[in-house]
């Protein structure tokens, strides 16, 4: 690197590198301007979760870290009222659409539909404003798609902070995350706010223990012998499209199990599992679990009438507040029930798992860190059911080759594993995982691309790219 390059790398925001640098500006250079016009380059990173699956939607805590893969939006202020957006991936096709107050969404699947998202999310956010400058926009990512490591949400992130430079806006960082969060479901996705809050707010060298209602974050250093390798099943987990049913799915039997547990012991207000844990602060999961148990079927039908019935209310009130309306209505297959124990059981076992983890990686215990890791993925194999039998065959892989723990990470249905291991051992590991799950699975094909070890990365920023010229 010359001295000039160094100087400017040494100015940059944390996250940004010489490299990442590059990228910018080889995306900047797709966008035509004119001489003095100012160009934005915003960057949020993917991330992997190390514990704490499909507990933030029930407002409960997660235990993940951004990672040093990033998607990068570039973005210039243009006069038309549109978004012209283009991606450096010829796989996604350039879009172009209307600022309006409300953005009609493409059909379902659209990955331009993350970028309209952000957009309405930031419109939302600041709806008291009636003048915006539209924007050409070029996208660029190294965060794998459809992979479990929130591909999506660094494309809503970098999009709503590109978008906000090019308006001359600015917002706190947790009040970013909780936009963003807010906006992704646009796409029909009932989520939490995990990805975003650690997208945004994301560390090097850390994990963040993030809680929930009001959003809180702890950065917890990752000890130095710690390495995380992260997998790709190659089984695709495209939460825009076919997972999303599914994804949805366990969102109200989460819901459904938070109500009726509310309503057997008798608390107002009841609507997610993290309300009751933290109206119930000194009751144990099993206990919870055991009250639901005896208050309700552990199967109920998906229609709502059962559930509706066991509330107390009328089943079209039930209805509207858990599969909401329009186009992010959930459309359940009545021909499964709903498992609202299993769920349940899950998700406050989970919780435990959290809040210990968070400890024990802090003091460094890794063996004991791996063991819940161990916990987490059977529990998401057996009571949540989002485990596939290609993410359990890897799991297997990375402990046989020496992991102290590994799971599914991400929303699972396919996408990636993350397993931990003392940096001594990651080799072993990939050799493990390389031999007994890639050489069966893609026999012949080269796996680098697929398994990686990864770094913890900083969170997402903006910088002016006109002015590192």
């Amino acid at each position: 690197m010359v001295q000039a390059e160094k100087e400017t790398a040494m100015n940059l925001p944390d996250g940004w590198d010489a490299e990442e640098l590059a990228r910018a500006k080889l995306l900047g250079a797709k966008i035509p301007t004119s001489a003095n016009a100012q160009i934005f380059a915003a960057r949020a990173p993917g991330r992997v979760n190390l514990i704490g699956e499909h507990t933030d939607y029930s407002g409960l805590p997660v235990l993940p870290v951004a990672i040093d893969r990033s998607t990068i939006v570039i973005a210039a202020g243009n006069d038309t009222g549109e978004v012209e957006l283009a991606n450096a991936d010829p796989a996604w096709p350039a879009r172009r659409f209307e600022i309006e107050r409300h953005i009609a969404p493409y059909e379902t699947g659209d990955w331009a539909n993350y970028v309209k998202a952000a957009i309405q999310g930031v419109l939302d956010q600041f709806s008291a404003r009636s003048n915006w400058r539209g924007a050409s926009m070029v996208v660029g990512s190294t965060v794998p798609p459809a992979a479990g490591l929130s591909s999506s949400s660094a494309l809503t992130v970098a999009t709503a902070m590109a978008f906000m430079a090019v308006n001359q806006l600015k917002l706190d960082p947790l009040e970013t995350a909780a936009m963003v969060a807010r906006s992704e479901r646009y796409v029909g996705t009932h989520g939490g706010g995990m990805d975003q809050a650690v997208s945004i707010l994301g560390r090097r060298d850390h994990a963040l223990f993030i809680e929930f209602d009001p959003l809180r974050v702890r950065a917890i250093k990752m000890p130095a012998n710690a390495a995380l390798i992260v997998a790709d099943s190659r089984q695709i987990a495209d939460k825009s499209g076919t997972v999303r049913a599914e994804y949805n799915r366990r969102v109200v039997e989460c819901s459904l199990a938070a109500r009726i547990l509310g309503h057997a012991l008798k608390l107002d207000g009841v609507r997610i599992l993290g309300d009751l844990v933290r109206a119930l602060p000194h009751r144990n999961a099993a206990d919870l679990v055991e009250t639901l148990a005896a208050a309700a079927p552990a199967r109920l039908n998906a229609n709502l009438k059962e559930a509706a019935s066991i509330l107390g209310v009328a089943q079209s009130s039930l209805d509207a507040e858990l599969l909401s309306e329009g186009s992010t209505r959930i459309v359940l297959d009545s021909s499964r029930p709903l498992e609202i124990l299993k769920r349940a059981r899950h998700v406050l076992s989970e919780t435990n798992r959290v809040i210990r983890a968070a400890d024990v990686l802090e003091a460094g215990h890794l063996d004991e860190m791996g063991t819940l890791m161990n916990a987490s993925h059977q529990s998401l194999a057996g009571d949540f059911e989002c485990s596939t039998a290609r993410l359990d065959a890897l799991v297997e892989c990375a402990r046989r080759g020496g992991a102290l723990g590994a799971r599914l990470t991400g929303a699972g249905f396919g996408g990636s594993i993350v397993a931990l291991c003392d940096v001594t051992r990651a080799e072993a590991v990939i050799e493990s995982i390389d031999r007994g799950y890639y050489a069966q699975q893609h026999p012949g094909a080269p796996p680098e691309p697929w398994r990686a070890v990864f770094h913890s990365g900083a969170g997402a920023s903006v910088l002016d790219l006109s002015a590192t010229a």
